[in-house]
């Protein structure tokens, strides 16, 4: 297995760059390898568990592990072939879709379940938001503009009344959230619990944005793109079959995907077994990813009512 770092190179395409014109291209792999993508959150993190387990090696699958800083990074690196296989929410497929680029989703990752939730709305605990109309005039960062956290955070506001459009919402990786909040560039933070865990104790949660989406629903995907898919049928499944194993095991081993996610992420022992982890599905089901969507097009994060069969596909 070989870790690449290409956030840098990447970061600069964002969602903006998904045009096929505008991504990256690559070499060809050796035969049997699968370049995978990943992010620094337990929720996208189950290739580097997948690998670690032995899932992939027992499917006879060489991965490189590729991190990248948010899903539009991701989607540009697949639709470029630096990636074959990328995470990405119900949305950023849907947009990426709706660009023309021709990526389906293969498997299911992370779920969002709102009784465990595992990214919240935070803010300093001498901050003086208290409720959700306390937003009007204030700057939030999340880890997408126009894409899920946006969407999900813009429904959530206008549950209670607040239009989002008299909020301001900044673009910032997780990782940079908790210093923007202490040092007061930002008010509030959507911020993923990995990386919100280091700030606990300087900050207060007004709850889960994304629960004003749907009670359940995947919060991401895997998906590869139609080429890749056509030149690798064998490959693909394998990779499915693999992530679908490595889901059940790691629902039930989260004591070792938390050591295998300490080596990726820098958090203490005794902090990590405070965190909600993650639920992996093992099964994709379009009726985890229609609501989502839907919510999508009311919000104006997509421009039209896109079906999740567009871009479902079994390998």
């Amino acid at each position: 297995m070989t870790v690449i770092d290409r956030r840098h190179a990447l970061a600069l395409l964002g969602t903006a760059a998904l045009t096929p014109s505008a991504v990256l291209a690559a070499d060809a792999p050796p035969a049997g390898t699968i370049r995978v993508a990943y992010m620094t959150t337990d929720a996208f993190a189950q290739g580097v568990y997948a690998d670690a387990g032995g899932f992939f090696k027992a499917a006879g699958i060489n991965v490189e592990l590729v991190m990248l800083g948010n899903s539009g990074a991701i989607a540009a690196a697949v639709a470029g072939g630096s990636v074959d296989v990328g995470l990405g929410n119900p949305i950023s497929l849907a947009n990426a879709v709706e660009s023309g680029l021709p990526f389906y989703a293969i498997a299911p990752s992370a779920m969002f379940v709102d009784s465990k939730p595992q990214s919240f709305m935070v803010v300093l605990k001498s901050s003086p938001i208290q409720t959700t109309k306390d937003f009007i005039g204030k700057t939030v960062g999340l880890v997408e503009v126009r894409g899920i956290t946006q969407a999900a955070t813009a429904a959530w506001l206008r549950k209670d009344g607040v239009d989002p459009a008299q909020v301001k919402f900044v673009e910032m990786p997780f990782t940079s959230m908790g210093p923007a909040l202490t040092t007061g560039r930002i008010d509030a933070a959507f911020i993923a619990d990995t990386n919100l865990m280091a700030f606990r104790s300087q900050t207060r949660s007004l709850g889960c944005p994304y629960a004003a989406l749907a009670p359940q629903w995947y919060l991401n995907l895997w998906y590869a793109s139609k080429e890749w898919l056509a030149k690798n049928p064998a490959l693909a499944r394998r990779f499915v079959a693999a992530v679908e194993k490595s889901a059940t095991w790691a629902n039930a081993h989260q004591a070792e995907t938390g050591a295998m996610l300490q080596k990726y992420v820098s958090l203490p022992s005794d902090v990590l077994v405070q965190m909600t982890r993650t639920d992996f599905a093992d099964k994709l089901d379009v009726a985890r990813i229609q609501p989502v969507l839907d919510a999508a097009v009311r919000e104006g994060a997509v421009k039209r009512a896109i079906d999740a069969k567009e871009f479902v596909s079994s390998p």
